[in-house]
């Protein structure tokens, strides 16, 4: 079985060992959520609070054991942020209204957000 802390150097062999299914898999399922959530700025704090639960829970559940540029590089960087930002673009293109959950557009101040005030 592979692991994904086992060669925590930071070589190209290393990188190209690790893009298999579940890096297909990310690329799909952030892709899929942004056609549900359809608000960036959701799509993105969820990811990378997703990456702070994986390490945040790795000794609990092995599996979740990366290495470091596995987290940031692999996972936030190549697969996550482009599965957003493609299923965003979608979004548009389709016409499907994109949606606001915390009620930001159009506010000059975090203070004036409207999560904050219904």
């Amino acid at each position: 079985m592979h692991t994904y802390d086992e060669e925590c150097d930071f070589t190209v062999e290393n990188l190209w060992g690790n893009v298999d299914h579940y890096f297909l898999i990310h690329l799909i399922n952030w892709f899929l959520a942004s056609l549900v959530i359809r608000d960036a700025y959701i799509l993105h704090l969820w990811q990378v609070l997703d990456e702070w639960i994986e390490i945040s829970a790795q000794h609990i559940l092995p599996h979740f054991a990366e290495c470091w540029w596995d987290h940031l590089l692999m996972d936030i960087l190549l697969t996550n942020i482009p599965a957003i930002y493609m299923g965003m673009k979608f979004v548009k293109w389709m016409g499907y209204k994109e949606y606001d959950w915390l009620g930001r557009k159009g506010k000059k101040s975090i203070k004036e957000w409207d999560i904050f005030y219904k």
